[in-house]
């Protein structure tokens, strides 16, 4: 396992710890870990949900690390070299939003420019509410933009007329605000942050993962398709649920009245 990221394993539940540098700075190295770490956690059927943390008190990540940003804007192949930056960058935070478990983003501290990107592609964010950690794309007060999804899953997540000032101004909102919105799902005090983030995780674990996992994957692959195209996602994985083993588990249990036992497959 790379040194930017740690796994530590409890029964059904994967906890993945970023741990590079003293803030979780944006790098290759970084990405490349996730991106090794979800595809394998992807595959792995002990594994029901994953939660993405951060290692360091005061920072889930403070976004690209500026220090490996200083390209020759004179060279021939600028152009290309930046943009194999950006799409290395991208897979790895592809990787978790593909990924078919539940993935909890426990947001511990700031969560800015490339940060609030890596957020946003898991499919819970708590955040804590400390007074102090922000989270936004803060990209412009940089001279820069987002690269590696946050122009694209922000107006999707929150819609254009939120997102686009937040974009442009590079706002950094508390979590109470990013939750007034629906940037962040939950906003929680210092002490809950761990009960929430744990009664979450572990809700998913006995839940229907294969279902679940199905269900993104109907989400993220419809969302752009002519309406047509996104019911043929639908009815498609609605067919492979329906033949899974949880599926039968399900139906068993509701006509028998107990609580089913779903093993994720």
């Amino acid at each position: 396992m790379s040194n930017c990221v740690a796994v530590e394993r409890r029964g059904p539940v994967a906890r993945v710890r970023m741990q590079r540098g003293t803030n979780n700075a944006i790098a290759p190295d970084l990405t490349d870990a996730l991106e090794a770490t979800f595809s394998e956690l992807a595959a792995d059927g002990d594994c029901r949900v994953v939660v993405l943390e951060s290692a360091h008190e005061r920072y889930f990540s403070v976004g690209a690390d500026l220090s490996g940003m200083g390209f020759d804007r004179s060279a021939p192949d600028a152009e290309e070299r930046v943009l194999e930056l950006v799409r290395r960058t991208a897979r790895g935070f592809q990787a978790i939003e593909a990924c078919p478990k539940p993935v909890i983003a426990r947001i511990n501290g700031h969560a800015l420019g490339g940060g609030c990107e890596l957020a946003l592609c898991c499919d819970y964010r708590v955040m804590v509410e400390d007074g102090r950690s922000r989270i936004g794309q803060t990209e412009a007060s940089l001279g820069i933009m987002p690269g590696a999804g946050g122009s694209q899953r922000l107006v999707r997540l929150i819609g254009r007329a939120r997102a686009l000032p937040l974009l442009l101004e590079a706002r950094r909102l508390s979590a109470t605000e990013a939750a007034a919105i629906g940037l962040v799902d939950r906003a929680v005090p210092p002490g809950e942050l761990d009960r929430e983030v744990d009664e979450l995780a572990l809700g998913f674990a006995g839940a229907a993962t294969f279902a679940l996992g199905l269900i993104k994957d109907a989400v993220n692959r419809g969302q752009d398709l002519p309406l047509a195209q996104a019911l043929e996602v639908e009815a498609r994985n609605f067919a492979r649920a329906v033949l899974s083993e949880d599926a039968v588990a399900g139906i068993v249990a509701f006509f028998q009245r107990t609580k089913p036992e779903f093993k994720g497959r």
